[in-house]
């Protein structure tokens, strides 16, 4: 049998085990564990509250969509293709048929939208004409956003440039 000495120290190595075991697998990962916690609580915290100030921001935007996507519905049945309807648009803008290209780019699906994108270039065009061109776009009744344009100067005439625009029609997105 043990003497009460062995059995004390026994005693003491099995509470030193357990307690460099509670230490290695509880206490020391707990810890590490809260302060990750603390580290993504400030952080959230932090986005919180820039997701509060740019809320009138959002909502505005909701808004915008709001509208575009009434617009989007709006003119989903027509019975013309998208390209007649863009040059139907530019005619009426009272741009002559001869006076610009208008060519498919292809057809992207989004989320909610399908998008055919369509290149319209223009040349001898002020830079008013160009504004009012794009406010036009994006205002008017069918359901367009401006994705870029392209302005380059005219070497015979400074005041005129030859612009292209990448238009997207937007379509509703059929599943």
């Amino acid at each position: 049998m043990l003497r009460d000495r062995e059995k004390a120290i026994l005693l003491a190595g099995g509470i030193a085990a357990a307690v460099i075991l509670l230490l290695s697998f509880v206490v020391i990962p707990g810890t590490a564990r809260v302060r990750t916690l603390t580290r993504q609580l400030t952080q959230a915290e932090s986005d919180l509250a820039e997701m509060r100030k740019i809320r009138p921001e959002l909502e505005q935007a909701d808004r915008e969509v709001r509208i575009s996507t009434g617009r989007v519905t709006g003119s989903a049945n027509a019975a013309e293709s998208t390209h007649a309807r863009l040059t139907a648009a530019l005619l009426e803008a009272g741009f002559p048929q001869s006076s610009f290209s208008l060519k498919s780019g292809g057809v992207k699906d989004g989320e909610f939208f399908r998008e055919e994108a369509f290149d319209f270039k223009i040349e001898n065009l002020t830079y008013l004409e160009s504004v009012k061109i794009v406010t036009r776009f994006e205002t008017g009744p069918l359901p367009i956003a401006i994705r870029s344009v392209q302005m380059k100067s005219r070497y015979d005439d400074g005041r005129y440039i030859d612009a292209t625009f990448r238009i997207g029609f937007l379509l509703p997105l059929t599943r």
